[in-house]
């Protein structure tokens, strides 16, 4: 909604708008509620001080829009991170419930989200987690750190053929895509609420955007720490000492690329995101030694490691893409 106001002048000297009364009805305020007032570059916004009830957004899903279960998890995956809090999936036929399955399955990749209500031909989803209780940078943090875990355990695992610490690094690497989901879902809100971003610190709403992106690089680097470890569960002799050294080290100094690159995004440090951006030189020649040396490998053993340590430098690379977001975001 959008409406054109004059601003008046009282008779103190102070400036006065008015507010359409419809907008105050459809938020529930009356005369005496407190309101918040905030300039953002060029622009000034009002919200009510005290939220009364967060708003509900909704979607209805037709079944019969999509062809298998992969094209109805994407879209209900899409609709949960944009930040809808209640889905209706209907079907139009009573007959044929194999839609049920494919939406529970759904289910396992969400954060928060249950089905509330079922009939024959719907379901009802509702999200239940409340945006405002979570902190999103500390979010942010736990979930780098955990990406980082899965790294560091699955290369650890792979000098010793650890398989059974590769297999719960994979697991966890998969967990990690449910917080990545929520993380953008946490984004998505913030993005409507000038409330919700204030108390994330967002100050613009460019800052967000910049977030948004990080939020994504990160996301990359999780994806590609959990591929690091289902790879490394694909690895069948025990590697030599020398293979195994430049290995723990192309991986601990990739960690420590991402950490510097989430610490400078945090803290509004140029001087850690230059130094990210130099040690991705010492990350490029360790892969080209280890690349040279794969030749060396049993023929069963080659492609994963080949994976592997392509994995790791895609990570580095998006390490220096976070630093690069820093920059912006320092900037911005």
């Amino acid at each position: 909604m959008k409406d054109v106001r004059k601003l008046q002048i009282t008779a103190n000297g102070t400036y006065i708008v008015t507010i359409p009364k419809a907008w105050v009805d459809s938020l529930g305020l009356t005369k005496g509620d407190p309101l918040s007032l905030s300039l953002q570059g060029n622009e000034i916004s009002i919200t009510p001080v005290l939220r009364k009830q967060q708003s509900i957004e909704s979607r209805s899903i037709s079944v019969e829009d999509f062809t298998d279960a992969r094209l109805l998890e994407m879209c209900i995956t899409s609709s949960y991170v944009v930040g809808n809090d209640i889905m209706e999936v209907k079907s139009g036929k009573e007959s044929g419930h194999e839609w049920k399955s494919w939406v529970r399955e759904s289910l396992d990749g969400l954060l928060g989200v249950e089905i509330s209500e079922e009939y024959s031909t719907r379901i009802m989803l509702q999200n239940l987690i409340d945006p405002y209780k979570f902190d999103l940078v500390g979010e942010l943090s736990k979930f780098m750190n955990n990406s980082m875990a899965v790294l560091l355990d699955s290369i650890h695992a792979s000098g010793d053929l650890r398989e059974d610490l590769a297999s719960d690094a994979f697991r966890r690497g998969k967990e990690l895509i449910k917080s990545y989901r929520f993380l953008m879902r946490l984004a998505s809100l913030a993005s409507r609420s000038i409330e919700l971003r204030e108390k994330y610190g967002f100050k613009t709403i460019q800052k967000l955007m910049i977030s948004v992106i990080a939020i994504r690089e990160m996301g990359r680097i999780s994806y590609y720490s959990m591929r690091t470890a289902q790879h490394v569960t694909e690895i069948g002799n025990v590697l030599s000492p020398e293979f195994t050294g430049l290995l723990e080290s192309m991986a601990s100094h990739t960690v420590e690329m991402s950490l510097k690159a989430f610490d400078s995004l945090k803290g509004n440090d140029i001087k850690k995101a230059s130094e990210v951006l130099e040690m991705m030189k010492k990350v490029r020649k360790i892969f080209a030694q280890i690349h040279e040396m794969e030749n060396d490998l049993p023929a069963q053993d080659r492609l994963p490691m080949t994976l592997i340590i392509r994995g790791i430098r895609a990570i580095a690379g998006y390490a220096v893409a976070l630093a690069d977001d820093s920059v912006l975001n320092i900037y911005a």
